[in-house]
């Protein structure tokens, strides 16, 4: 369920304050609770901080710091090392259901829960949220998200799902058990949720993650993706190392990398796919067997590359080798090869090793 996935893919490190946003039943708070020293839960409802104050007790946790109200409000200016929520990102005509409906038009909840988050959180902190998205005629639903995240974090947005409007509004009408009351009503609510998609020009909507890094690089990096492939879970450990890999990309131009040294990866395996007693194979995948386990194609000198690396040679000497055998000149292939080591090094195939 939802709840398990935002508690699979929060970074579990040791923080000071924790923030678990719109708490409901407290399940957030109750994880947060076993590594922030602080923890604050806020919600509107205040049948849900009496829910919660119950499950941290019947868990044996200590006491959160609950506050009654809505979004941020409650918590001023207040900053925290950790924000977590599972909001009520529901895109909905009205606000007839409080636990799902956030009350404000199409994702605007969801929008403003992140561009406020920044300046909740404190250097290194990280966000996370649970949410929908728009895809709005006429916008590129990635861009639409990259103009979501505040200017000092870093960004990790994954979809997990998209759905059309008609089979949208058909889950959330089932989901509230409207398909069981007098059809000319359940007829009457399903033409209001299409009604209100038509008029802002909605044709899908997204179903995802999304993580904030707080940063004070001059460039922060945003990524992203559409990922409805099955991964490991937990994966905030994943998570973590994302974001590290992308400080130290931004920390190493393509010179530095190739002064670099690299591992391959744990459980990384490759394939190749050719023709019977082929003598080279149409085309090689490294595929992860762990965290979001990824598959990319690589040529051959991708693969020879990640094959050698074990971190005991520089990136820019096991070129060299490979260019010697391949009989390439190896000016060229450093040249060309740095924006690949990048990628694999983005998305986790190959890992810095300590020099």
């Amino acid at each position: 369920g939802a709840s398990t996935t935002l508690a699979g893919i929060t970074v579990r490190l040791p923080v000071a304050s924790a923030l678990d946003l719109g708490t409901g039943s407290g399940i957030q708070a109750l994880h947060a609770a076993q590594h922030a020293t602080r923890v604050t839960a806020t919600d509107l409802n205040p049948r849900a901080l009496r829910f919660t104050r119950l499950t941290l007790a019947l868990s044996g946790a200590p006491e959160a710091d609950l506050r009654e109200g809505s979004l941020f409000e409650p918590v001023g200016d207040e900053t925290y090392d950790l924000i977590v929520s599972n909001p009520p990102f529901v895109i909905s005509p009205g606000a007839r259901l409080t636990y799902r409906d956030g009350g404000m038009g199409g994702d605007d909840l969801c929008r403003s829960l992140v561009q406020e988050a920044g300046e909740r959180l404190n250097e290194g902190g990280y966000a996370h949220f649970l949410a929908n998205w728009q895809h709005v005629e006429g916008e590129e639903w990635q861009d639409r998200l990259r103009s979501w995240v505040p200017r000092d974090c870093d960004a990790w947005i994954v979809q997990r799902e998209v759905q059309d409007i008609t089979q949208y509004a058909e889950l959330w009408l089932r989901d509230a058990g409207d398909h069981r009351t007098d059809s000319a009503e359940y007829a009457a609510r399903y033409d209001a949720w299409l009604d209100e998609f038509e008029a802002r020009g909605t044709r899908a909507v997204g179903f995802g993650w999304i993580t904030l890094r707080k940063t004070a690089a001059a460039e922060p990096s945003v990524t992203v993706e559409e990922w409805p492939h099955p991964v490991e879970q937990p994966l905030g450990d994943t998570v973590r190392e994302f974001f590290e890999r992308q400080e130290y990309l931004r920390a190493h131009d393509d010179a530095a990398l190739l002064a670099a040294h690299f591992k391959l990866a744990d459980e990384v395996v490759q394939e190749q796919v050719g023709l019977p007693g082929a003598e080279d194979p149409e085309h090689v995948v490294l595929r992860q067997n762990r965290g979001m386990r990824r598959a990319t194609k690589v040529d051959t000198v991708g693969a020879g590359f990640a094959g050698v690396c074990d971190g005991s040679l520089s990136a820019g000497r096991i070129l060299d080798a490979i260019a010697q055998l391949v009989g390439e000149d190896p000016v060229l292939l450093r040249d060309r090869t740095p924006a690949q080591i990048r990628l694999l090094v983005e998305q986790g195939f190959l890992l810095p090793a300590s020099e």
